[in-house]
């Protein structure tokens, strides 16, 4: 009896994984479609546009998705909660401009997704400026919702170490990280928006933090 009860719980655990690998290959799928029209012409203002449209669209059928799912998501703007996300926002700058840079030592090196954003950046004109708003608004929104959302309470099921995990290792992947210092960048802030998720305990705050940091990037580059 006590085999059949282990091998019962051990096949509830497989169907559990199999769901969670099978969702977080659907999100991948579902939000690699507005990079689809970037990558067709980086030049092309009319294909900016449509990615940004495609991008509203899709997060607002996540949004409405995920409010099925839970209510951990808006609430009445909280002080405290708001000086918390600046507070990581400035560790933030700190680990990512001085303490990963001491670490791996300054390399000209830069992932995939670093080099799309610089191309896209000196396109200049409105197609620099559609993509400085992609990155600014859209991006942060649609990521949160599926990855600190969606695919966060779909990993409920598999206890709080896969919740916190495996989203953070999903995020880090696809912004297609090649070497140790990139894995280490998207990581670190996979980890802060993860701990910003659980600690606030309402998705607006990791979205607000994900904005934040978008931004001075953006004004940084």
């Amino acid at each position: 009896m006590t085999i059949r009860r282990k091998i019962t719980a051990a096949s509830k655990k497989l169907r559990k994984i199999i769901v969670l690998v099978f969702v977080t290959f659907l999100i991948d799928l579902i939000i690699s479609v507005p990079h689809i029209f970037i990558f067709i012409d980086q030049s092309n203002v009319c294909l900016g546009l449509t990615s940004i449209v495609s991008s509203c669209i899709i997060s607002y059928c996540g949004y409405r998705y995920l409010v099925s799912k839970t209510t951990a998501i808006f609430e009445h703007i909280n002080v405290k909660k708001i000086g918390y996300v600046v507070l990581m926002l400035g560790i933030t700058t700190i680990l990512m401009n001085w303490v990963l840079p001491a670490i791996f030592g300054q390399t000209e090196d830069i992932g995939l997704n670093q080099q799309i954003i610089e191309n896209m950046f000196h396109q200049g004109g409105i197609v620099s400026l559609l993509f400085k708003f992609d990155m600014v608004i859209t991006a942060p929104i649609i990521e949160e919702i599926f990855y600190r959302g969606i695919l966060f309470e779909e990993a409920k099921s598999l206890g709080k170490v896969v919740q916190f995990v495996w989203p953070t290792l999903v995020f880090a992947a696809i912004h297609s990280p090649s070497t140790p210092n990139q894995w280490t960048v998207y990581l670190t802030g996979g980890v802060l928006l993860m701990v910003i998720r659980l600690i606030t305990k309402k998705l607006q705050y990791t979205v607000m933090f994900h904005m934040g940091h978008n931004l001075m990037s953006v004004m940084g580059l």
